[in-house]
């Protein structure tokens, strides 16, 4: 069967259009029997809305919702840009689509690239990011085997040095097991989360850092951090709240906290 051109698609979404002034992607397939990947191969770098641009329709899509293949080829879009699979960050401060959006629709970092992966074999089968997509999925999996064997063999305590879970994030071979863990693990990633820090301090609070803040172009915001291994240690350490803005810690275990919670087990993992 030959394949569709780029004129034979927008004539297809104009007859589909029925003389209306807006169309959506689910309504074109509906409509003209066209599959979505026909769409986004013909035309990769604008997709659906350079489509409607040539085909002289309206885009109402801030008014409709998003379907899954519109917005995994915006994630596709910024994974062309960089050249690789972008961090959630990376991919906040480039996409036209907010990153949280896009991890909640597909279920966090591997059910966001599980559909990319099958995304791009039916439309970049050649793609060298199904391989490495494969490898992240398959190292998770193995990870998670071998976290679920703890519990079958454990040995006696002795004197020898102590580590975390092996975590292998960026040069720390292992999970914080104390607050200076956690001091060291926020230095390996405060730049990506957006945070700028000023000072440490060796009293309370921690540390003094300004962070960026959310639709304020270029602007940050002062921020009072306290690290602690876990968040409850806040209340043992008898810190006052109303000096501090935020925990920073590995383990948040203190749900009904007054103040903001970082919780680096959760970052990393989203952050892998």
């Amino acid at each position: 069967m030959t394949e569709m051109t780029r004129d034979e698609l927008l004539k297809a979404v104009k007859e589909a259009a029925k003389g209306e002034s807006s169309l959506t992607s689910s309504e074109f397939v509906l409509r003209s029997g066209v599959r979505k990947h026909v769409i986004y191969k013909l035309f990769p770098d604008g997709g659906w809305k350079e489509v409607l641009r040539l085909a002289g329709l309206k885009d109402e899509g801030s008014r409709i919702p998003m379907s899954d293949d519109e917005m995994i080829w915006e994630f596709h879009r910024v994974v062309r840009s960089l050249g690789r699979i972008p961090t959630w960050n990376q991919l906040g401060s480039r996409s036209k689509i907010p990153s949280d959006t896009i991890r909640k629709r597909f279920g966090g970092t591997s059910g966001t690239l599980k559909y990319y992966r099958d995304w791009l074999i039916e439309v970049h089968p050649d793609s060298p990011l199904i391989k490495e997509i494969d490898d992240f999925l398959s190292n998770q999996t193995t990870t998670k085997k071998k976290q679920s064997t703890d519990s079958i063999m454990k040995w006696p305590k002795t004197n020898g040095t102590e580590y975390g879970e092996p975590i292998n994030f960026r040069g720390l071979r292992h999970a914080p097991i104390n607050e200076l863990g956690v001091v060291y693990l926020f230095g390996v990633i405060a730049e990506e989360m957006g945070f700028l820090v000023e000072a440490l301090h060796p009293s309370y609070p921690d540390c003094e850092a300004k962070r960026k803040i959310k639709g304020s172009g270029k602007r940050w915001q002062s921020v009072f951090i306290e690290f602690e291994y876990r968040s409850s240690n806040f209340i043992e350490h008898g810190h006052d709240a109303k000096q501090c803005d935020m925990i920073v810690c590995w383990e948040n275990d203190w749900p009904e906290c007054p103040l903001e919670v970082l919780e680096l087990r959760k970052v990393i993992q989203e952050l892998v």
